[in-house]
């Protein structure tokens, strides 16, 4: 059960990094605009949450398991209960290989889901070279097998050590007094993350729909912007027909008129208080 805490936590860290980096890599390198990747409205791309599980727990297993003769990279010591430290060594290609490829093999099932199943695409390679039915292409599996050697020599030795250090955190030194407060917080995270789950996916289902009825599998990004654009047109044109409405007058203002309003036809039957010199006219008691 801690363990399974514990990857949950790893995979809440992975879907917030992995948001965070698809939003730069769109605004500076595919897009060229600020964009909100992935399906969801919060800060969160559930791939790369399995992504990295996924690359960390196949570190996990195959340097606790492939034989003791075989040095892996391991600067701190202590690497998955691997005492000894040691540099870079051809042993290495081992999980980098095996990372990198289960990372293609996790974008193209997830690619293949959305497209068979809601005729949407999250990503479309269409346009590259050598590409699989725009889900995976020869550029970006490169991209993948690179994040795996990042992943490996820069990112793994300090990820087990955090790991280790968040497990402790959370369950104490030797399992015992969880922190309850921080596991409360990360449940409360993991609600915001599935209500936003629930309500991205009734928009999803309708621009699913939107695809079916049109033949057309288009972008999941594409066809939201269009929506979008719909939605505003339809709203500024709303506003432009909707009937103005008359201001009517205030009660108080109306008391306030009718006290200082003068008739002009009493106004000339007046008699004149004023003499021909501009003397007041005494009157008679």
């Amino acid at each position: 059960m801690q363990i399974f805490l514990l990857i949950l936590f790893l995979f809440l860290v992975g879907c917030v990094l992995g948001w965070v980096i698809e939003v730069f890599f769109r605004r500076f390198v595919s897009a060229k605009k600020w964009v909100n990747p992935g399906f969801m409205k919060g800060p969160w791309l559930p791939l790369y949450g399995f992504g990295l599980v996924l690359m960390f727990s196949l570190c996990a297993i195959l340097l606790s398991n492939l034989p003791s003769s075989l040095q892996f990279y391991n600067p701190l010591g202590g690497l998955f209960g691997i005492e000894e430290q040691h540099g870079p060594s051809w042993a290495d290609i081992i999980p980098i290989l095996t990372m990198g490829i289960g990372m293609i093999i996790l974008e193209f099932v997830a690619g293949l889901i959305f497209i068979k199943g809601f005729k949407v695409k999250l990503w479309d390679y269409t346009n590259m070279k050598g590409n699989i039915m725009g889900i995976i292409c020869p550029v970006f599996s490169i991209i993948w097998m690179l994040v795996a050697v990042i992943f490996y020599y820069l990112i793994n030795p300090f990820l087990y050590d955090f790991s280790v250090r968040a497990y402790a955190y959370m369950f104490g030194e030797n399992g015992v007094g969880a922190h309850f407060g921080f596991i409360f917080i990360v449940g409360i995270l993991y609600g915001l993350m599935i209500y936003d789950f629930v309500v991205s996916v009734g928009l999803f289902s309708t621009l699913s729909r939107i695809s079916r009825e049109t033949g057309i599998l288009e972008r999941y990004e594409d066809l939201k912007e269009r929506m979008g654009e719909t939605l505003s047109e339809a709203k500024r044109r709303f506003i432009k027909d909707k009937p103005k409405k008359k201001k009517q007058p205030s009660v108080l203002k109306e008391k306030i008129a009718e006290a200082i309003y003068i008739d002009p036809e009493l106004e000339k039957h007046k008699p004149d208080n004023y003499d021909e010199s501009g003397r007041p006219i005494k009157t008679e008691e």
